[in-house]
């Protein structure tokens, strides 16, 4: 197929044929058309070369990179096994500070924080006992603990016992965030026990809760959730994942995502490149642009939960019986099998990622080391999770909130309608980080999607065990006990969040 010359195009024409030879090589890499796969990744390179600094010729050289390494892994198996990763070679120093960088710049950690703490003080009103359990892993932020002991504080009623468990991998994090943390309650004179799980949410004995958590009778419990239930769909990509769960009937699962289904995304525009839709016409129409890619208008077949996945549910609401379980996700879809459509998504997500990180550091006036940082360890390492990990080693299987809420539906969890607090809360905390005004909430059938530039890129979502009875599969909504229209905004300041 002969291409447009480029020489004499405006930059907005460059990065539409950039996103163009991107999708082009992963189409091709599919096909098992390395030759054709090859040209296209030259091309995209030369193009990013001319294209200069800006954030998605930087997100082209971590996707570049995933393209190459899978097109050489077919040609010279040994010379790809050879090839070093640089994830296992990144200094987990440096990858503490690029997660501290991030909380800082992204507003949406920020913004998630917020919502999750609202969501747990309403559900622990006049609670004595409270057992918080976060499986927040690398994603996790002293500062969002800190400011869940400031609140409890400052509540009417005072505050209660307060226990924290935190299940995090890296031992030396747990260690400081117990000294800040302790630091903390002894200044607010709260009563506070930490438990530290170190370990990651995949690793856990799933059949004893009970000591993995260090339960105890007495407690009102509520669970946080992430960016790490994803983890648990890792499987072995042979098929039987994709095939539909026989255990619910086909009518009462489409019921079930017609109303959770979330609207289509409307099209974004970076630097002139419109979006386009997933099919495949996009991938090989140069004059249709590509700069995001928006997700199908179709609810996409629900596919059947993963053991591992299963087996958490399963003891997150018979063992731990919470009150409240806060779920946080990518709001993306990588946890397809076809790799060309998987790399389509992830250009368009992680193109909306890169330009709210670049419009924060500036905003912010951030070094650009700093960003450079974030983009490299923390966001570069998600993308090669995404695009170069096959099977169980594919961790980073983001979904969208519609398959979480039906997921969390057959568990037996009915969702518990975010307040009007809440929703505030994450709005707030949005429109005061200040990243050049491209940050906005979208609430969604009690739920919040956190987007930039109308592109949601985190969802927020609060459930509690089903008690009524009823069949697991019921679409019932709960909402927590607080008006869901105040006159005036929360109370509680979340200034500790603005790192």
């Amino acid at each position: 197929m002969m291409h447009p010359p480029t020489e004499n195009c405006g930059p907005a024409r460059r990065i539409a044929h950039l996103g163009w030879a991107l999708c082009e090589c992963a189409a091709g890499i599919e096909a098992g058309s390395m030759e054709k796969a090859g040209r296209c990744l030259s091309r995209a390179m030369g193009l990013a070369a001319a294209i200069g600094d800006g954030p998605l010729p930087r997100l082209a050289a971590p996707m570049a990179y995933c393209l190459a390494r899978r097109l050489i892994r077919p040609l010279v198996p040994a010379v790809a096994d050879a090839l070093i990763d640089p994830s296992d070679h990144l200094d987990r120093r440096c990858v503490r500070a690029a997660r501290r960088s991030f909380f800082k710049l992204s507003p949406f950690p920020k913004a998630a924080v917020a919502v999750a703490n609202r969501v747990i003080l309403e559900a622990m009103e006049n609670e004595k006992n409270v057992h918080v359990i976060d499986f927040a892993g690398p994603a996790a932020q002293p500062c969002q603990w800190i400011q869940l002991l400031r609140d409890f504080h400052s509540r009417p009623e005072g505050a209660p016992h307060l226990r924290l468990t935190i299940v995090h991998d890296d031992g030396e994090f747990l260690a400081k965030a117990s000294k800040s943390l302790a630091d903390e309650a002894d200044d607010l004179d709260v009563p506070f026990q930490l438990h530290c799980v170190a370990a990651q949410i995949e690793a856990l004995d799933f059949n004893d809760m009970h000591a993995v958590l260090g339960l105890k009778s007495g407690e009102a419990r509520a669970i946080v959730c992430t960016l790490q239930l994803h983890r648990l769909l890792a499987v072995a990509d042979d098929g039987a994942a994709q095939r539909f769960n026989q255990t619910a009937s086909a009518a009462r699962l489409q019921q079930m995502a017609a109303s959770t289904s979330c609207p289509p995304t409307p099209s974004i525009i970076i630097g002139g490149a419109a979006a386009c839709e997933d099919d495949d016409a996009a991938y090989r129409s140069p004059a249709t642009p590509l700069g995001f890619v928006s997700p199908p208008l179709t609810t996409p077949p629900f596919q059947q939960t993963p053991p591992a996945l299963t087996a958490f549910l399963s003891a997150a609401r018979a063992a731990a019986s919470p009150k409240v379980v806060v779920l946080v996700e990518q709001e993306a879809n990588h946890n397809g099998v076809s790799f060309r459509k998987r790399f389509a998504e992830a250009l368009g997500y992680y193109a909306a990622v890169y330009d709210s990180l670049d419009a924060a550091a500036t905003a912010r006036r951030r070094p650009a080391a700093e960003r450079a940082e974030v983009e490299r360890a923390v966001v570069g390492e998600e993308i090669r999770g995404v695009l170069l990990r096959e099977g169980t080693r594919r961790r980073e299987r983001h979904d969208r909130l519609q398959q979480w809420a039906l997921r969390m539906e057959v568990a037996g969890f009915r969702k518990v309608a975010l307040s009007y607090d809440a929703m505030w809360q994450g709005n707030d905390v949005l429109g005061r980080c200040g990243a050049g005004g491209g940050c906005e909430s979208r609430e969604h059938a009690g739920c919040l999607l956190l987007c930039w530039r109308s592109c949601p890129l985190y969802s927020v979502s609060a459930w509690r065990p089903d008690r009524s009875g009823g069949s697991a599969y019921g679409i019932g909504c709960e909402y927590l006990p607080l008006s869901s229209a105040p006159p005036d905004p929360p109370a509680s300041s979340y200034e500790g969040l603005m790192c």
